[in-house]
């Protein structure tokens, strides 16, 4: 029988969400226990030790997946002390990973608004959510502005614009652009520069 490391309840359910986000991911509402409890390493009775149900672990995770607040203290915690290119490309590492799992749990979940009042609920928190994270993007370049063609706050914008349709597969024809392919097409553009041009 697995038997869990002893953990204090606060990490125990982070164990847990960090191991049944991956599965919901793949198999939606459909996942069981028993998949939760092999990949967090435990038996199924510590699941309900930490959570009453399986869908009250489900709803925790999903709660946590589409929390903002994760995302703008990932960004928060990016080095200071990284010069231009690599602290675009830890910025956008940071964004296309909350997409990645926003997108592909409604993907799994079928999660389709009910009614008008959903709906408006829905487009309330996606613009809440696009405020916060754009401006969170924005004090990560707020100490290049320098080096920025826009303020940091439009850059920003962009930027989060940018990353989401080119993670997106099905705006991005399902080829899903990486981290370093964004920043290089958002910082150096399409066109080859003038020195590298080739003769007709």
């Amino acid at each position: 029988m697995v038997r869990a490391t002893p953990l204090p309840p606060d990490e125990r359910r982070a164990a847990l969400l960090a191991a049944t986000q991956p599965l919901l991911e793949r198999y939606g509402r459909e996942v069981s226990t028993r998949q939760i409890a092999e990949a967090a390493g435990v038996a199924e009775g510590t699941i309900f030790r930490a959570f009453p149900t399986k869908d009250a672990l489900i709803d925790a995770c999903i709660e946590e997946a589409f929390d903002v607040e994760r995302t703008c203290a990932a960004l928060a915690a990016i080095d200071p002390a990284l010069p231009f290119e690599p602290r675009v490309l830890a910025a956008v590492t940071v964004l296309q990973e909350r997409l990645r799992q926003v997108i592909a749990l409604f993907h799994t979940l079928r999660f389709t608004p009910t009614s008008p009042e959903e709906v408006s609920d829905l487009r309330a928190r996606q613009t809440r959510d696009n405020e916060r994270m754009t401006a969170a993007l924005a004090e990560v370049l707020e100490p290049v502005a320098d080096r920025l063609r826009r303020p940091p706050a439009e850059a920003a914008a962009i930027l989060r614009t940018v990353t989401f349709s080119l993670t997106h597969p099905m705006l991005s024809d399902g080829e899903v652009s990486s981290p370093a392919q964004i920043v290089d097409l958002v910082l150096h553009g399409l066109a080859v520069p003038a020195a590298e041009e080739r003769p007709c």
